[in-house]
């Protein structure tokens, strides 16, 4: 369950002290988005963790959520500290979005080694960015020279840099990462001129999987979207939201699919110590992770490796001719882009 009930032990008379019954206290599941104390029903329990929905704003939301410290985020992201990575969809969408400003101050959330932001700078933008792994800052400060990083909360941000002002204010694949959407949203907007914009991304829950994302865990991910709980968010918070966009499913994409679906769990039998899957090792101590990451895997657990890697590129001719049925289904990809106008 999300949370441990309370055990109250209550005497039934006084005439038998020893005799008690147990009531059970759970605490109020309350809407981090819209503030619901609707009554919720568990869509699924996952270790000590529990998925609802509000059926006022359509936010789905883990109990409890308590973000991870800058340490875990270093420990499960480390590798891309050293890289470059492409740009997300999302960046796409927005560099690519006629409704979008085409220059001015932009502060980028969650900027990790900083794709985003050389490609923002290319553009015309005069761009910033805030991350939360300080390798990833480290990496970003190297390698974006015309931009300033700043290792610290947005909460922190706001506090240290109170006269920053931004035009625009993007976060790609940071909202579902909040414990507090609604605080990140007002801290946000805080960061915009009267009348500035926000664009971002976020895993569209109702996209097309054959199972669920490992990903899409706690504590990576507190929250799962789909476009009618976004606009609500942004609508509450003084935002008028421009342009959605749902991204349609890729060749590459439809055969990560259908890989996901032809899993049997044969690699595990093979090579008992293979990774565990993502969404458990999100569970281990960061230090012991690391520590078993860093060692050398054996060469039965390599060949597996191999094997799988040729069984996924052997899906790629199955997506590709299954693509055509895909976009009759109209089946859409993992990335839901959004850009909107702060009203005042």
């Amino acid at each position: 369950m999300a949370h441990p009930a309370l055990a109250i032990r209550t005497p039934l008379t006084e005439s038998a002290p020893k005799i008690s019954v147990t009531v059970l206290v759970r605490p109020q599941v309350v809407c981090p988005l819209c503030m619901s104390t609707s009554p919720f029903e568990s869509l699924e329990d996952f270790y000590s963790y529990s998925l609802y929905e509000c059926g006022a704003c359509r936010l789905q939301f883990w109990e409890p959520r308590k973000l991870p410290d800058a340490h875990w985020y270093s420990a499960m992201y480390g590798e891309r500290d050293s890289r470059i990575l492409p740009l997300e969809p999302g960046h796409r969408f927005f560099l690519a979005d006629t409704l979008a400003p085409r220059c001015g101050r932009l502060l980028d959330v969650g900027c990790g080694t900083g794709n985003f932001l050389l490609a923002a700078t290319q553009a015309g933008y005069t761009a910033s960015g805030i991350e939360l792994d300080s390798n990833a800052a480290r990496f970003a400060a190297r390698h974006c020279p015309h931009s300033r990083i700043f290792a610290q909360p947005l909460e922190a941000f706001r506090t240290s840099n109170p006269s920053k002002i931004f035009d625009i204010v993007t976060f790609f694949e940071v909202l579902e990462h909040q414990s507090d959407p609604s605080a990140f949203l007002a801290e946000a907007r805080e960061c915009l001129r009267p009348r500035g914009f926000v664009a971002l991304s976020v895993p569209n829950r109702e996209r097309w999987q054959t199972s669920m994302d490992a990903l899409d865990y706690p504590p990576n991910h507190f929250l799962r979207w789909n476009s009618h709980s976004l606009q609500a968010a942004l609508k509450a918070h003084g935002f008028s939201v421009l342009s959605i966009k749902k991204e349609k499913a890729t060749l590459g994409y439809a055969a990560q699919q259908i890989n996901n679906k032809l899993r049997l769990g044969i690699s595990r039998r093979l090579a008992p110590d293979l990774p565990k899957w993502f969404r458990d090792q999100m569970q281990e101590d960061p230090e012991q992770l690391l520590q078993r990451n860093g060692s050398k895997p054996s060469r039965r657990t390599r060949a597996v490796q191999m094997l799988g890697r040729a069984k996924h590129a052997a899906c790629f001719p199955v997506a590709l001719a299954a693509i055509p049925y895909v976009r009759w289904r109209r089946f859409v990809g993992p990335y839901l882009y959004c850009l909107a106008r702060r009203l005042d």
